[in-house]
């Protein structure tokens, strides 16, 4: 008797017995057959399929984590897994999850501290692993005041998605804190929005679907539904690169026309007129500013739109000084007041292919001076001027503008307008810092194709200029089309807020709708910025509303890779809530703050939490958990912390710092802890080392003195200049 096994392409012949010649003969034809037929299904074979994919384990929302869900309404949980048509089944007892387990049907309430395992079951799958999600329900103590939740994740399944209500607790004292503190007042907000370019006009007014305009409008304008109640408006003076010409309004031919004759807004009465004034009625607290990008050609060195300067003659400075007067007369007649202009955007810039001009700062202070302010004051407009309007990084250029004293101290300069393109928001805190009577306004940040992650950008963004004394915040086009146009020239790859298909008219909302609206929807033109602070992964924005809404509005950004709780702590009160990783929240309550606070000087303070500054700026930062961190800091710099708490006393400080002796850092120098003023008691200090870049950052130690109590700390930087970077410190 013989066995055929099969080993990949051959065939093994085992002899199980021993035969004589006789038999081996006579079996020898029916072995060939045999092995005839197994060839068939030996050498030729397919190997057998690999094993089904194991399903991704399902996904908890909210994320696991603690909250502090209001009495009445607990908090919802739902179930999901990225495998289609998956089952769910999941526990709450303890108990490990099989098929047998609980179906999940639909979102369930979580009223205590419950831990839930989920598996997922889907065709063509193997069983997912066990997805486990701890949540942690804070008690509810007092009788506390309701807030409400929105929510935008980075994966934009959840765009200013409500959430489950929180309710705040007498309780306190928790981990990860972000205070809010309605006592200490900032700048008052005028608005956010966008601009309404040429192109932007254009689609909505003639291309958008009119079936579709109607809610688009309401949405952008009103706070009614799903509206973010845009309160800003950047309204160019002839064309920018959006437009889909260059125009101006007195072309004239390219001849002189130094009485404007022939000025007129004709271009504009078409679409961009009607599409501000719907605007305002649909918002009257609406705000407007107007920027040309040009004046005539004629007015310009290049005798074109494109490139060139303002020529020196005072016939046409006169003329370039009537041009606002007048196009400010038509705008009011035709119902459209108009809050601020600035005399030429970007003036630093000259493009090469679209409008632009060149105006150094010495120019600017002249023409103001000489030219647009007697004329706007003699034309009796009330509308006021915003110097500068170009990138963060070149705070010179206002700062010589204003160093004329009768321009500094002008009643109708009303600040300064800035561009998010280059340089930090931190250097509108050092302008505020020297002319606290001028406002800083963020009039133009662009979101593009270039961007990597856009709800990332904006929330960092938004709220940086925000805590560093910015009035308004304004994007670059509120509408493009699919292929983000028309654009002569220009930006190419620019996002508006939302996209008008210019074949079917359809009419799509982009994340940079929703990551705006996280604070235009909320914090009303009037409200004050307030104090609030950083925590260890978490940026923040606080408001107060004016009456009669009154009510407090906090944003919270998530700037870390992992989920992080922390705790929101209102006078006496607190609630407690956890947002996944690069996600943010906004949250609003009504009510009035009781009580103070205080920091734990052994907790963590990021030093973006100050709540005064001198001669340094923010800036993100790449360090851990993300956030900003304080740098430019020279000798006598310093940042002050209120309310800081010492319990019985500390014996050492810890800092994280960065510096780059390769790249202009004097490292070596200190950071001074010093009690209730810049000069009070000397209670600790650490020494800022080279670490190999502004980035690259190391945590120091110090000694600390025996300080116990609560005091405001100046943090004090000596050295001399470009001294490094400060991300956190706390005492032990």
């Amino acid at each position: 008797m013989y066995n055929v096994v099969c080993l990949e392409s051959e065939i093994t012949i085992i002899e199980l017995a021993s035969m004589d010649a006789r038999t081996r003969a006579f079996r020898g034809a029916a072995l060939l057959l045999t092995i005839a037929m197994l060839l068939g299904g030996c050498g030729s074979s397919s190997p057998p399929p690999p094993p089904p994919p194991v399903a991704p384990v399902p996904t908890f929302w909210p994320v696991p984590g603690t909250y502090s869900p209001s009495p009445g309404a607990p908090l919802t949980v739902t179930l999901a897994d990225a495998a289609a048509g998956a089952t769910i089944y999941f526990t709450m007892d303890g108990t490990s999850p099989t098929t047998s387990s609980a179906p999940f049907s639909g979102p369930f309430t979580v009223a205590s501290t419950t831990t839930i395992q989920a598996i997922a079951v889907a065709t063509g799958y193997s069983q997912s692993g066990i997805a486990t999600g701890a949540f942690t329900i804070t008690p509810q103590i007092g009788s506390g005041t309701l807030v409400s939740v929105v929510v935008t994740t980075t994966d934009q399944t959840r765009l200013l998605a409500p959430q489950t209500s929180m309710s705040f607790s007498t309780a306190g004292g928790g981990n990860n804190v972000v205070f809010v503190d309605e006592t200490e007042a900032y700048q008052q907000i005028d608005g956010f929005g966008a601009a309404t370019t040429d192109s932007a006009a254009f689609l909505l007014m003639e291309v958008a679907a009119p079936s579709a305009l109607g809610g688009t409008l309401n949405d952008l304008f009103t706070r009614q539904g799903n509206g973010i109640g845009i309160s800003f408006l950047r309204n160019p003076m002839g064309a920018s690169d959006l437009a889909r010409s260059v125009y101006s309004y007195d072309d004239n031919g390219g001849q002189p026309d130094l009485n404007l004759t022939n000025f007129s807004i004709a271009h504009d009465r078409a679409d961009i007129v009607p599409l501000i004034q719907k605007a305002r009625q649909l918002n009257p607290q609406l705000k407007i500013m107007a920027t040309p990008w040009s004046p005539p050609g004629w007015m310009k060195t290049s005798r074109s739109m494109i490139g060139g300067s303002l020529l020196t003659d005072a016939p046409t400075r006169m003329a370039f000084a009537n041009y606002f007067v007048q196009y400010l007369q038509a705008y009011g007649n035709a119902g459209i007041p108009i809050d601020y202009v600035s005399l030429q955007n970007e003036p630093l810039n000259v493009p090469a292919d679209y409008p632009g001009m060149s105006m150094d700062a010495a120019t600017q202070a002249a023409i103001l001076k000489d030219y647009v302010l007697p004329a706007l004051s003699t034309a009796g407009v009330s509308t006021k001027v915003l110097i500068y309007d170009h990138n963060w990084d070149q705070p010179a250029y206002p700062q010589a503008i204003l160093a004329d004293p009768a321009l500094q101290s002008s009643g109708q300069i009303a600040g300064i307008a800035w561009h998010g393109y280059a340089g930090t928001p931190g250097v509108m805190t050092a302008l505020n810092n020297l002319h606290p009577n001028l406002g800083n306004y963020e009039t133009e940040l662009s979101g593009g194709t270039w961007v990597s992650n856009q709800i990332k950008s904006d929330f960092e963004g938004i709220t940086q200029v925000m805590r560093n004394w910015a009035k308004s915040y304004v994007k670059w086009s509120l509408t493009l089309d699919q292929n983000h146009g028309p654009h002569t020239g220009g930006c190419g790859n620019c996002n508006p807020l939302v996209t008008v298909n210019s074949s079917s008219g359809a009419i799509t909302y982009n994340v940079d709708y929703y990551t705006l609206g996280h604070f235009s929807k909320f914090a009303l033109p009037g409200a004050h910025r307030v104090y609030s602070s950083n925590a260890d992964g978490i940026v923040s924005a606080a408001f107060v509303n004016p009456a009669p809404d009154d009510s407090r509005v906090l944003v919270a950004y998530n700037d870390s890779s992992a989920s992080q709780t922390f705790e929101v702590q209102w006078g006496t009160q607190s609630f407690t809530y956890t947002l996944p990783s690069l996600a943010g929240a906004t949250c609003t309550w009504r009510g009035t703050q009781s009580g103070g606070y205080m920091v734990s000087a052994k907790s963590q303070i990021q030093a973006s939490s100050y709540n005064s500054t001198s001669d340094l700026q923010t800036e993100l930062t790449t360090d851990t958990n993300g956030g900003y961190d304080l740098g430019r800091s020279n000798n006598a710099s310093y940042a002050v912390y209120k309310n800081v708490d010492f319990g019985a006393g500390v014996s050492g400080v810890s800092a994280r710092v960065a510096c780059d002796p390769g790249n202009g850092g004097n490292c070596g120098g200190s950071i001074e802890f010093h009690l209730d003023s810049a000069a009070g008691a000397l209670v600790g200090s650490i020494t800022i080392p080279a670490t190999g870049g502004w980035q690259t950052w190391q945590t120091v130690t110090g000694n600390a003195a025996a300080a116990s109590g609560v005091h405001d700390v100046y943090a004090v930087f000596k050295g001399a200049t470009n001294i490094g970077n400060f991300n956190w410190f706390k005492f032990n």
